[in-house]
């Protein structure tokens, strides 16, 4: 009646469209959606999941490299691309990298990359993001507590006791109540 769209009817009527498997009636709403309202990540994934489901692969890939320019904190997205591009070395590794490139001294990312890491068995980069997580979160253990269990995994048994000590040696806030438990853990796992 008022001759207005709105993003929020756009966006709806594609998700209803895509619950009932109507995929390519749902893309060009959900389109629309974005292009009204082109900061909602929601609308994104949406768009992404429906394009996905109607085999257009790339234009889902486009889709997510269009979020991370507003979205560039969302460590989801990053490694569902790095996820996506694994047929293209390059193109992973671009993406993997990235998550750290958007914000260098945000612990989250570094997490977000150490866990992509052991995903792929690159357990001795994970160690060294890891280690960025423990001096970002100094006040908290878990950086301290997932370099240990790298170290551990790739039996670099010096350092996994290092770290274990530094674990040790600090007091750390009650809300970490199963801290003791997890050290205890790491410690039987090294060699006597």
């Amino acid at each position: 009646q008022t001759g207005q769209d709105s993003a929020i009817i756009r966006k709806a009527l594609g998700m209803v469209l895509l619950n009932i498997k109507e995929t390519e009636k749902a893309i060009p709403q959900l389109k629309l959606a974005i292009d009204l309202q082109p900061t909602d990540s929601e609308t994104h994934q949406k768009l992404i999941e429906a394009l996905d489901k109607a085999g257009r692969k790339a234009e889902a890939t486009q889709q997510m490299i269009d979020q991370l320019d507003f979205d560039r904190h969302n460590l989801k997205v990053y490694k569902q691309l790095a996820k996506r591009l694994q047929s293209n070395d390059a193109m992973a590794e671009r993406a993997a990298t990235s998550l750290i490139e958007a914000a260098p001294l945000e612990a989250e990312h570094h997490q977000a990359l150490a866990e992509l890491r052991q995903e792929q068995d690159r357990w001795d980069d994970a160690i060294d993001h890891w280690r960025h997580v423990a001096e970002l979160r100094k006040l908290e253990p878990t950086g301290l507590l997932k370099l240990a269990t790298a170290q551990v995994h790739e039996k670099e048994w010096d350092d996994a006791k290092a770290t274990i000590k530094k674990l040790n040696q600090r007091e750390w806030p009650s809300r970490f109540n199963n801290l003791n438990n997890k050290i205890r853990n790491l410690q039987k796992k090294l060699p006597e």
